[in-house]
């Protein structure tokens, strides 16, 4: 009977044990893959970032001690932001060899939530991004709001690499839809 109340202790121990799950850290790294017309058409353009979040925590993944299992971000998300919009405006032809009116663009990352929520062995995680782009080109401007939510449904709690993914992912996306605005093309050729 002792020997069935300690191996009872001991799988007891593995289980709660195997349900924390520890703190990430991920690294942001967006890649806005852009394609259609090059709208810049020679157009300068100055690119500014704000991170405008509540909290630089993402959110948890959960697990038995879900407060303390938060993911954050490793590196500067406003550079981060900064490199993959400069890339995307250069692909769009914005590299200030015309003498068109210059353009300032403003990226402001309003959201990024990471949420985990458990069904039995299910592991249901859900990441949405939202940004809003403001372009202004003498006294007129543009704003767009560009949102992207992926769910993923795992059977083990992802690790720092599978978040990095994710959170990329939705990330990139956000920008992606910014650039293939149609109104924003339409916008910048007007002005």
């Amino acid at each position: 009977m002792k020997a069935l109340v300690m191996t009872l202790g001991i799988s007891l121990s593995l289980l709660i044990g195997g349900c924390a799950v520890s703190p990430q850290s991920v690294v942001v790294n967006p890649q806005a893959s852009v394609s259609g017309p090059a709208y810049g058409q020679g157009r300068a353009l100055a690119i500014e970032v704000e991170d405008r979040r509540a909290s630089s925590v993402l959110g948890t993944r959960g697990g038995v001690y879900e407060s303390s299992s938060v993911i954050t971000i490793a590196n500067s998300i406003d550079d981060a932001l900064l490199l993959a919009t400069s890339k995307a405006a250069l692909q769009l032809g914005f590299d200030g060899t015309s003498s068109a009116t210059p353009a300032t663009m403003t990226v402001m990352l309003d959201e990024l939530n990471y949420d985990t929520k458990t069904q039995g062995i299910v592991n249901n995680i859900s990441i949405d991004a939202k940004i809003t782009i403001i372009v202004r080109v003498g006294g007129s401007s543009h704003t767009g709001h560009y949102q992207t939510q992926r769910s993923h449904k795992l059977t083990k709690f992802p690790n720092a690499q599978e978040n990095q993914a994710f959170v990329n992912e939705v990330l990139s996306t956000s920008l992606e839809r910014g650039f293939s605005d149609l109104s924003l093309a339409n916008f910048l050729a007007q002005n």
